[in-house]
């Protein structure tokens, strides 16, 4: 904008020069309407900015880490004029972590609406929320900015990548393993209970499908568990902000979300628990399907991250609470029984059974 009013004033400056040296009419309409520009540009601006409207829109509900997100920004001229320079400041954020960023993005405006696609990118498991702030709209000459307050939203949640954890419950015990070791490196006894291989049938999920003896029949099987369980369980997550490892409640909430799929794919129900810090309640959500979870998950995202363990306090405060409960949470909990512990995964989230 300095740059369009330096050279708006040489422009200026040249125009009276010349009619001063030559007094000719034809310079001193030249300096009318080169002193007319900036009131015209003005009100014309003005009145389409008056007219513009802004909205933003995501295609979908729910993506994973580390993947491009469409946003498309939608905008409507509803005057006749078409404006070369508009602006759209809007904050991005993710509810567990504490910093936000502002953005902005320039755009030509067209008359009637446009559609315009902006990618950014989903890094950690949460909820993505992207919020319009201002929009920033120059005059033709690009001497004035008009603002507008732009009140637009749109959010989806970012799942966790699912890791090759395999969780069991056989009465109050959990051990965790996969086919070799953990992803903590550790070799931890695997007691998953295959009863037998069945074909597949409509409606099976599709996790449990036997991709080695599908092969070997040339059609698809499907994985039997033994139902050994029978005790309400409960998978609690401390929302847990790590100031010092970044990225840590990321990693939580994979092995949190491993786990519950592996649960539902051996069709054990389950509740998931975590402690809500802005009403200071704990909150519960039982789930026997994946999409249960995926609702589960995304009350949890409405949550925001702390510091300490709270969800652990509330939980062994429960009067009368026999659950059994597996409990994700930072490798520097202490004041549990050493036997209890599963193991770790990535080495930086601690898995208890409580």
């Amino acid at each position: 904008m300095v740059i369009n009013r330096i050279a708006y004033a040489l422009m200026l400056a040249v125009c009276t020069a010349l009619f001063l040296f030559y007094h000719n009419f034809f310079f001193l309409y030249l300096l009318i309407a080169v002193g007319l520009l900036p009131a015209v540009s003005f009100f014309a601006s003005k009145s389409v900015a008056a007219k513009v409207k802004a909205s933003l829109f995501v295609p979908f509900e729910t993506i994973g880490p580390d993947n491009d997100i469409p946003v498309e920004f939608r905008i409507e001229n509803g005057s006749f004029l078409p404006m070369p320079d508009v602006r759209l400041e809007y904050k991005v954020q993710n509810g567990f972590y504490p910093n936000d960023e502002i953005q902005e993005i320039k755009l030509p405006l067209h008359r009637g609406m446009k559609k315009y696609e902006w990618i950014i990118k989903s890094v950690y498991a949460g909820r993505i929320s992207i919020e319009g702030r201002k929009m920033l709209i120059r005059d033709y000459l690009g001497l004035f900015t008009f603002k507008k307050e732009w009140q637009a939203e749109a959010s989806l949640s970012v799942i966790p990548n699912q890791s090759d954890i395999i969780m069991n419950v056989i009465g109050s015990v959990m051990t965790l393993g996969d086919d070799s070791e953990t992803d903590s490196g550790e070799s931890i006894e695997d007691v998953t209970q295959v009863r037998e291989f069945r074909e597949y049938r409509p409606g099976d999920r599709m996790q449990r499908v036997n991709w080695k003896i599908s092969a070997k029949h040339d059609e698809l099987y499907v994985k039997e568990f033994e139902q050994v369980f029978n005790q309400q369980l409960s998978l609690l997550v401390e929302l847990r902000r790590d100031s010092d490892q970044v990225g840590f409640l990321d990693e939580l909430l994979t092995a949190f979300w491993s786990a519950a799929a592996k649960l539902i794919d051996m069709d054990i129900r389950f509740s998931v628990r975590w402690y809500d810090c802005e009403a200071g309640v704990f909150r519960s959500e039982n789930v026997e399907e994946e999409s249960g979870l995926i609702d589960a998950v995304n009350q949890m995202y409405l949550m925001k991250s702390y510091e300490g363990y709270p969800a652990y306090e509330h939980f062994k405060g429960i009067a009368g609470n026999s659950d059994a409960a597996v409990y994700f949470t930072s490798p520097s909990f202490g004041g549990y029984d050493e036997s209890k512990k599963l193991g770790t995964f990535k080495e930086r989230v601690t898995i208890i059974c409580l």
